[in-house]
């Protein structure tokens, strides 16, 4: 429960900085899927973020959960949702964090206003989720975008 809450937190506050696209109907998106693994395994319930590797609009930032088999979709928060990322070129960033409670037994909802304390722990080497320094890329290209894989190593 309290690592779903800090997932969504970090993924809003992604979105968020990424700013808001245009108004209206919204982006033009493209379906967008792959698989992430290390080591020649699955990674799940990592985070997939493709960011815009120019300031050309209309890009924007797309987002992507990986199930059990390291599977994802990605999401464009102005485009269609669950439809994909605009298309152009991206840096990807892949990351895995547990978050522990520094105060056991209390589960705070997302609502109460609260800070929850917390420790984090990144599963994944560290070149993966910096944005200047992170060896994976990927071009969306107009239509259906399907195994966008990603293979991470233990020690890049």
């Amino acid at each position: 429960m309290f690592r779903t809450i800090v997932c969504f937190l970090a993924i809003f506050l992604i979105f968020t900085v990424s700013g808001c696209g245009p108004k209206g109907k919204g982006l033009k998106v493209e379906y967008v899927d792959g698989t992430v693994t290390m080591d020649g395994e699955p990674v799940a319930e990592a985070s997939v973020i493709f960011v815009p590797a120019t300031d050309t609009p209309p890009m924007e930032t797309a987002t992507g959960m990986t199930n059990e088999k390291g599977v994802f979709t990605l999401t464009s928060p102005n485009g269609n949702p669950q439809a994909g990322a605009v298309a152009g070129e991206y840096k990807v960033l892949i990351s895995k964090i547990i978050a522990k409670s520094l105060t056991e037994g209390k589960e705070y909802g997302t609502s109460t206003g609260y800070a929850v304390p917390y420790t984090q722990t990144h599963l994944l080497p560290a070149v993966y989720r910096d944005p200047k320094n992170t060896p994976l890329t990927a071009t969306v290209k107009k239509g259906k975008n399907k195994g966008m894989d990603f293979e991470l190593k233990s020690e890049p």
